[in-house]
């Protein structure tokens, strides 16, 4: 109880975020981003296309989903194997 109590009103260094966690985060990110990028192009084309809206609508959100679990899994293999290259 007193140490919960310590910890909310000076927290240790265990939340603190280290330089690696924002540069596994940005990679992560720019990993994903790409889909995103495909998928709004891709819908751009189709609606030049004058495809269904159905289409188009799935495509960007395709993108956005590759985006979450790409972003994702480059993360956590990051965090596993680290950003050094090899």
């Amino acid at each position: 109880m007193g140490g919960t109590a310590v910890e909310t009103a000076r927290p240790g260094d265990s939340r603190h975020k280290d330089v690696r966690d924002k540069e596994i985060a940005r990679f992560g990110e720019l990993a994903g981003r790409w889909f995103v990028i495909a998928g709004a192009t891709a819908a751009f084309l189709m609606a030049i296309a004058r495809w269904d809206y159905f289409w188009i609508a799935n495509v960007i959100y395709l993108g956005f989903v590759l985006w979450a679990i790409v972003g994702s899994v480059v993360r956590l293999v990051a965090y596993r194997r680290g950003l050094s290259p090899r």
